[in-house]
């Protein structure tokens, strides 16, 4: 095994590699989930009031919703109607379930301690589970 000099520290050339790869992945896990989100591109077209209202209406709900974490209970307040997918760091969904109601509570008590993305519609967070 080859050693590379940090400094004071050595650090073997393997745990350098792995973390780059684990930080591509990361880069790229988020990349796929925030590219599933519908882009707003400006246009110099003249809106119809009644589009102009529903998108206010959407972007006013996808605002709204809040991803929180207690422990091992994920919350999710302000989704009726919406999906929420829990993604562990290697892009694999873990949970999917749909919420029925304005606050939900989802235990994830059956997962590994660590960091997952939640996505809720097009919200998208990072938490970890301690």
């Amino acid at each position: 095994m080859h050693i590379i000099k940090r400094s004071t520290n050595f650090v073997p050339k393997t745990e350098i590699g792995l973390r780059m790869i684990r930080r591509i992945l990361i880069t790229m896990v988020t990349a796929m989930l925030l590219s599933t989100a519908p882009a707003v591109m400006a246009q110099d077209v003249q809106k119809n009031p009644v589009e102009t209202q529903k998108q206010a209406t959407a972007e006013t709900e996808l605002q709204a919703i809040a991803i929180t974490v207690t422990e091992s209970t994920l919350h999710i307040k302000n989704a009726a109607q919406q999906v929420v997918e829990v993604y562990n760091l290697a892009g694999v969904k873990v949970i999917t379930q749909k919420i029925d109601s304005a606050d939900k509570a989802i235990e994830l008590s059956s997962l590994p301690k660590g960091c997952y993305i939640i996505k809720v519609g097009n919200t998208v967070r990072k938490v970890y589970l301690k």
